[in-house]
């Protein structure tokens, strides 16, 4: 495997295999959110901008979760599964919810862009930073626009132990075209950012998980069919993203994503998997949680200044949201997940 200079590739090992391409995946997603945010930043929200369709990478989000999530944990691990989400998730959100309030706040008092009034005060501080968005019945301004789906990401995942891996496959499977028809009929323009579909996206990943072992699966990712299959299904969801589907063709997208979670079953030649595995791509998988949280405070901060070119602009908030994603992953994320992790643990086995 080529890696990335000086950067150790983190990646998903369960059962002898390592999720590769699925780490891969979420890292190109992130990037196309950042530059997403970017291209709406700097030539406004247009509905036909490019990369109009980026929810979609959230949602895809959601769905990588539920495949990883299913597979490193059990259905036995009670409360302690909760502390562990809470330690992977919360620090680097109070992180960035902080460092947006301070960048507001810098703003407000040069002259310089902040959201909203709203977001100075007490209340709408604590709730973006107790993982209320999108559980509660009224909307709040959210002081680091990314992490509406990080609220949705912790609450839904909890369904993995608690319902998902205890519940029939077969109630699951008629479960989900259920749940989309509804969520369709509800929300005919486009799947919503809400808990459902968050919780409708984790349970298509946990079912796929469920089934990758199985001999149909097993032979479907080894055959002539699985590759230009898996091209279209990158085509369909790329073409998604890009433009923004609506109605029918973006949940069509969800479904397309689906075939994508079992790249690394493929074979090591299939280009599609080599590039997502590739040592670039994987790096940016490693740093994705950081860089997907991070990358709204150096936009918003204006340390890159809006009249460079979009493409010098662009590249350099890249590449400085990139420096911070690593070295927050080096300093504190990974090194404060592994004590938490081991201290939890630790307390589990004491009781």
């Amino acid at each position: 495997m080529t890696t990335f200079p000086a950067v150790k590739i983190y990646g998903l090992k369960m059962n002898g295999i390592r999720f590769r391409s699925l780490d891969g995946l979420r890292g190109s997603m992130a990037v196309l959110v950042l530059y997403s945010h970017l291209i709406g930043s700097y030539f406004g929200w247009r509905p036909d901008r490019p990369l109009a369709g980026a929810t979609l990478c959230v949602l895809f989000f959601f769905m990588l979760s539920g495949f990883v999530l299913s597979a490193s944990h059990s259905k036995n691990e009670g409360f302690s599964y909760l502390l562990i989400r809470f330690a992977r998730l919360w620090p680097l959100h109070f992180m960035t919810t902080i460092s947006m309030l301070c960048i507001y706040i810098y703003n407000k008092r040069n002259g310089f862009y902040y959201s909203s009034e709203e977001v100075f005060t007490l209340d709408t501080v604590l709730k973006n930073i107790l993982f209320l968005h999108g559980m509660i019945l009224y909307k709040f301004k959210l002081l680091n626009e990314p992490s509406w789906s990080i609220s949705l990401e912790f609450w839904c995942s909890l369904l993995i132990p608690y319902v998902f891996l205890k519940a029939r496959l077969k109630i699951k499977l008629l479960l989900i075209p259920l749940l989309l028809f509804i969520s369709y009929l509800c929300y005919p323009l486009k799947p919503p950012s809400n808990v459902l579909m968050a919780a409708i996206c984790m349970l298509m990943g946990n079912v796929a998980y469920s089934v990758k072992d199985s001999s149909f699966i097993r032979s479907l990712s080894t055959s002539a069919l699985f590759k230009p299959l898996a091209c279209l299904c990158v085509i369909y969801c790329t073409a998604g993203i890009w433009t923004g589907f609506r109605g029918i063709n973006a949940y069509l997208c969800l479904l397309s994503f689906i075939p994508l979670l079992f790249l690394d079953l493929t074979a090591e030649e299939f280009f599609v998997k080599r590039f997502f595995c590739s040592g670039i791509i994987l790096f940016l998988g490693s740093v994705s949680f950081p860089l997907y949280l991070f990358h709204e405070s150096v936009i918003v901060s204006g340390i890159v200044p809006k009249k460079l070119a979009f493409p010098l602009y662009s590249l350099s908030v890249l590449v400085i949201s990139l420096a911070i994603s690593y070295v927050y992953n080096e300093k504190i994320g990974n090194p404060l997940y592994r004590k938490l992790k081991t201290l939890i643990s630790r307390k589990k086995s004491d009781v």
